[in-house]
């Protein structure tokens, strides 16, 4: 039930990909406000740590038809697991937490197993864990007004580093125009991340004689830049 510019700052708990790249949330900086950008680290595995990924998928009952297992809860969120293969995308959704469920113990085993698999996999690690050099940004921006952030002693204002006016880059949600979505990539982007790696989540950017505030979202491989715009 909520408003897509803030579900698409989530990222999965882990997300394996056919290469043997995998992408998860490394340690934050114990520091308010905290960084714009995410700390996303990526771990190589071998071809063959991607096959048993997928065979212990297979074993928690991953594959096959879409299932959502638990009892909905209103406002709750879920958890999803979801599988693509030669075969197709399979999505296993759990609502609420009942333990004794067979199906969502094993879902939640597998869970584990991913969110530590060089643990379970030590000799198919191809590469230490290293920053997620990532090549697309997702930026949602608004209009704000500095004295209404929670923090406003902490925020500060920099200049917007393109050429393009935030007032009319990417896709609107609504009109009049509040919260807009675009994606940042070559040129752009190399000209931008210098100021991005040095922001944190209170910096405001002045564009056009407006202030906005920025959501940045490093987009992984498979990622879609605005879904739901």
């Amino acid at each position: 039930m909520l408003p897509p510019w803030e579900s698409m700052r989530w990222y999965p708990y882990v997300a394996l990909y056919g290469d043997g790249r995998l992408i998860m949330q490394g340690p934050q900086v114990d520091l308010y406000p905290g960084p714009a950008l995410p700390n996303l680290q990526v771990t190589h595995f071998s071809q063959h740590a991607v096959e048993q990924a997928l065979a212990w998928a297979d074993e928690a009952g991953l594959h096959g038809e879409d299932r959502l297992l638990g009892t909905p809860i209103l406002d709750a969120g879920a958890l999803v697991f979801t599988i693509v293969s030669p075969e197709g995308t399979h999505h296993t959704s759990i609502m609420g937490d009942e333990g004794n469920d067979p199906q969502i113990t094993a879902a939640r085993e597998f869970q584990d197993v991913m969110t530590s698999l060089a643990t379970w996999l030590p000799e198919d690690v191809a590469s230490e864990s290293a920053p997620y050099q990532f090549d697309r940004l997702r930026v949602i921006s608004f209009p704000a007004d500095p004295q209404s952030l929670p923090d406003p002693a902490f925020a500060s204002t920099v200049d917007w580093p393109l050429d393009s006016d935030l007032a009319t880059l990417g896709v609107s949600w609504s009109e009049p125009a509040q919260y807009r979505c675009f994606e940042l990539a070559g040129d752009d982007l190399a000209a931008a991340l210098p100021l991005f790696q040095t922001a944190n989540e209170l910096t405001l950017y002045e564009s056009a004689d407006v202030t906005y505030q920025l959501y940045l979202h490093p987009l992984l491989p498979d990622d879609e830049a605005c879904p739901g715009f």
